[in-house]
């Protein structure tokens, strides 16, 4: 269960006008604007995003259009994003199949390389 987040008063530090503006809205208009380096990662930019709205980050989710951005995205080119606010619940299962994703592909990974080192011997 998700809600939508309201405006709040934008600080200087985070106002438009930056070559590389993010504008972040909600259903209820825009919330902030946040300067952000296209090389960033979206979780850096997630957490910015979440200390403007005073929001918890695990709490946050950006999306681009239709689309939930990942973490370990970069920032690229995205000027407009929509902020969506998820519940404490929420929050903890999507950190905990994170988690799951992330062990499994590890193993998977440690794996190959396991089978790469008995190929040399």
């Amino acid at each position: 269960v998700g809600c939508w987040l309201q405006p709040r008063t934008m600080s200087t530090s985070a106002s438009c006008g930056h070559e590389n503006s993010v504008q972040v809205t909600g259903i209820s208009g825009d919330l902030c604007c946040v300067s952000a380096k296209p090389t960033w990662h979206v979780g850096k930019l997630r957490h910015l995003v979440a200390q403007e709205l005073a929001v918890p980050t695990t709490e946050l989710i950006l999306l681009d259009g239709d689309t939930e951005l990942k973490d370990q995205n970069a920032v690229g080119e995205r000027r407009q994003l929509t902020a969506f606010r998820v519940s404490p619940s929420v929050a903890q299962r999507k950190v905990i199949e994170h988690m799951e994703c992330m062990g499994t592909s590890l193993l998977q990974r440690a794996k190959i390389l396991a089978s790469q080192a008995a190929e040399q011997q």
